[in-house]
């Protein structure tokens, strides 16, 4: 199979944001207790944290960690976590949710987030929360000494202010399993403006990130019994944009590939087999791709409409595959969900101009770049983490445009869906592009001819990841069956990308 690459380093999309190399932690499952935080564990250090957690992340180049969820922010109060631990209560909320005692809180949160050398993310708690609550947790954070929580947090052992500067205005408002949430727009609107004013009101400076429609390609238009928008007359995105647009930083969306026709999957799943499914879920792929798109659009018109060009960046802060997780969203990850993370972070490069900051769901142990055992010391990376790292050279380079001619699949909804998918980005000081290859095809090579305009193409090195079965994972026995290897091309003018396989590739110019 042969495929054509062009990149034009003169059309620049936007610089690659360090903050597409986001994660997520949440009380669910052995997330944190069990996962981030146990202090039983032989791999604890001195505060409780798995040591082999805090390698993983730093290896992936973890930049944001969001916190404390979420479909678990609406019940999650900050004070419940500060203070001595021993005064801590135990809460319940949720069968998903249970908290042993609270010893992982806001302090320790940060404290941790330092560890891995990554920014922190608030989602505030707008079901069961107040506007005041909120308010009274960035002063917790970012309060300078001589206000009530600044000094509160001074008492438990911080004078410094944490400086806490990404805070999100609620989880998933616009669908009716979150506590709290919305029929329409206007209504999460006037609430989420008392939040945002309260809360700048205690800092001025944080970054906040609007609730927009779960899924922005249906914004609008679907209208369900089980519903993500109750009610199909809004433009859910539109309308925060517009009467938010003096307080928001970002609007969100989640995208888990998979999940909304999950069930379907597993019912048929060995009828399927593993081939179909993987074709079906990366054409699924471009349906983000689109949101994207849309999602722009909308940020465009309403800067039009305001008269203001100020930028306001899309936050993916939540995504991952989520097709085969037990009760705890808990799964493993294979080969083929590594080419989805893949795929994942193609889109993010293709569109750096508005992704500017994903925060993959989980960390540990649910929907997991890593896998531990709670209370033991063993633990195993999983796919996802190896792809995340595979694509850290991109960091801070321009994404540029980058045409490409591959054979296609016939899909179900997209006619023509390409075996290659590709990104490119540029150093322009060292004169070398970073090439984003990932070839879909479960069974045969695609030999690429790459091309860019005006230069000449000079020696070719990377790493890449898979070519393997597609239903190949590491476990705790095996913890090294998958991982990145060196990439070696003696041909710039046929680079051979093996099947099922994403490969990330430093192109020196001539």
């Amino acid at each position: 199979m042969r495929a054509e690459v062009f990149v034009n380093p003169d059309r620049v999309i936007s610089e690659v944001s360090a903050g597409i190399f986001g994660s997520f932690i949440e009380n669910l499952g052995a997330c944190i207790y069990g996962g981030v935080y146990d202090p039983g564990s032989p791999a604890a250090d001195e505060d409780g944290f798995r040591m082999d957690v805090i390698e993983t992340a730093k290896k992936m180049g973890v930049t944001s960690v969001r916190f404390p969820g979420g479909c678990y922010a609406p019940y999650y109060h900050f004070e419940d976590g500060i203070g001595p631990k021993k005064q801590r209560p135990k809460t319940r909320y949720r069968t998903h949710y249970d908290n042993p005692d609270n010893s992982f809180g806001t302090d320790e949160y940060i404290k941790w987030c330092r560890k891995i050398g990554a920014e922190p993310f608030i989602c505030i708690n707008m079901g069961t929360g107040t506007p005041e609550e909120a308010r009274n947790w960035v002063e917790y954070c970012n309060g300078s000494v001589g206000s009530r929580y600044a000094d509160q947090r001074w008492e438990n052992g911080h004078k410094e202010p944490h400086g806490v500067r990404l805070w999100g205005i609620g989880n998933e408002v616009g669908g009716n399993w979150e506590l709290g949430y919305f029929d329409h727009a206007g209504d999460y609107v006037r609430r989420a403006r008392e939040f945002a004013m309260a809360m700048k009101e205690a800092d001025p400076s944080i970054k906040l990130i609007g609730c927009g429609a779960h899924f922005p390609v249906l914004d609008g238009i679907y209208d369900a019994p089980t519903g993500y928008f109750p009610n199909p007359s809004d433009n859910w995105n539109r309308e925060v944009l517009d009467r938010m647009f003096e307080y928001l930083d970002y609007i969100d969306l989640h995208h888990y590939i998979g999940h909304d026709y999950k069930d379907d999957i597993m019912q048929t799943w060995e009828k399927m087999g593993t081939e179909k499914v993987h074709y079906y879920l990366n054409e699924q792929m471009q349906i983000l791709e689109d949101a994207y798109r849309i999602m722009r659009e909308d940020i465009r018109l309403i800067r039009h409409k305001h008269g203001n060009m100020k930028p306001i960046g899309i936050a993916l802060d939540e995504y991952n595959s989520w097709y085969r997780a037990d009760e705890n969203i808990c799964c493993n990850y294979t080969a083929a969900d590594g080419l989805l993370a893949a795929a994942y972070f193609n889109i993010f490069i293709r569109n750096a101009d508005v992704a500017v900051l994903c925060n993959m769901a989980q960390l540990v142990n649910v929907l997991p770049a890593v896998i531990v055992e709670p209370g033991g010391g063993r633990s195993f990376r999983t796919a996802v983490s190896y792809v995340q790292e595979l694509f850290l050279p991109n960091k801070g380079l321009e994404a540029v445009d980058i045409w490409v001619q591959s054979p296609t699949w016939e899909g179900a909804y997209y006619k023509e869906v390409p075996y290659l998918d590709a990104s490119c980005s540029y150093d322009r000081e060292k004169k070398r592009l970073v090439l984003n290859l990932v070839n879909r095809h479960i069974k045969e090579d695609v030999t690429v001819s790459f091309g860019i305009k005006g230069k000449t193409v000079g020696a070719i090195s990377g790493k890449f990841f898979g070519n393997t079965e597609p239903d190949t994972e590491n476990d705790l026995e095996h913890p090294n069956r998958l991982s990145l290897k060196e990439f070696r091309c003696t041909e710039p003018s046929g680079i051979v990308i093996p099947p099922l396989s994403a490969a990330v590739l430093n192109v020196e110019l001539i």
